[in-house]
């Protein structure tokens, strides 16, 4: 087995994530390289890789894909593993996964994982996902063009590792009350020319409240405090926004 068969090569897609970086960087420093692949970001996420010695690729969110590959073209390791600038692997799990590549399962070069949203250092259980694949040797996985990753017809099978990474949630969940409130009337403000009779479009707000509900007691949000209520809260927004924006689109036809 050739020495670059037994190393990892870490491809990480950032975009203005100078909050989240450092995290992601530090979990993955002990890999043998770390390829960036920026969607040209305008805040410090450029100068942090660089202080880790990355190699940077640049690339326009629309060919996103095509950074990926090139990233994968140009990694000097045969085993890739895929990362966004939120993520972060345990230690524990980065020594299973050299384990396991020094002695892989007939043909499983594909392995997926547990991804896990935390908040504050605290797990979102309501938010949990489903196994996704981050870790593959050459030729046996594609970047699709919405940063999906495919496994290769006839290439192999899929390892599952019970083991997860984590995923740090998104800065919208640090709104207070009074910001919240605030983000609201500012959404309606900016859309009120496009809303014209806001008591006919129920939508706005019936539809998310219906979501927040969801997250907050289908999916038992509610039993992790306050953390799981900013996590409905987040879904009751981003609800909110693609009502705004789906009425917009309608108003323009």
């Amino acid at each position: 087995m050739e020495e670059k068969d037994l190393k990892i090569t870490a491809i990480i897609k950032t975009h203005n994530c100078e909050d989240f970086l450092c995290n992601t960087l530090e979990s993955t420093k002990d890999l043998d390289e770390i390829i960036i692949v920026d969607e040209h970001s305008t805040d410090d996420t450029v100068e942090i890789a660089k202080e880790y010695k990355t190699k940077i690729i640049y690339a326009d969110k629309n060919e996103l894909s095509l950074g990926i590959n090139q990233a994968i073209d140009e990694a000097q390791n045969n085993w890739i593993f895929i990362l966004e600038d939120r993520e972060i692997i345990p230690q524990k799990l980065i020594s299973k996964i050299h384990n396991y590549i020094e002695n892989p399962k007939k043909n499983k070069f594909t392995l997926s994982f547990n991804q896990k949203y935390f908040y504050l250092n605290k797990e979102i259980k309501a938010a949990r996902k489903k196994n996704v694949i981050k870790l593959f040797k050459k030729g046996y996985c594609e970047i699709k063009n919405n940063f999906s990753i495919e496994l290769k017809l006839k290439k192999g099978k899929i390892q599952k590792i019970q083991d997860g990474f984590k995923k740090q949630s998104s800065c919208i969940l640090c709104f207070s009350k009074n910001d919240i409130t605030q983000s609201f009337f500012n959404i309606i403000e900016h859309n009120k020319n496009n809303i014209k009779s806001i008591n006919k479009t129920p939508s706005i707000f019936f539809k998310p409240m219906i979501t927040f509900l969801y997250w907050y007691l289908f999916k038992k949000a509610i039993f992790e405090g306050r953390i799981g209520f900013i996590y409905a809260i987040k879904k009751y927004f981003e609800k909110i926004l693609l009502e705004i924006m789906l009425l917009e689109k309608r108003s323009k036809e």
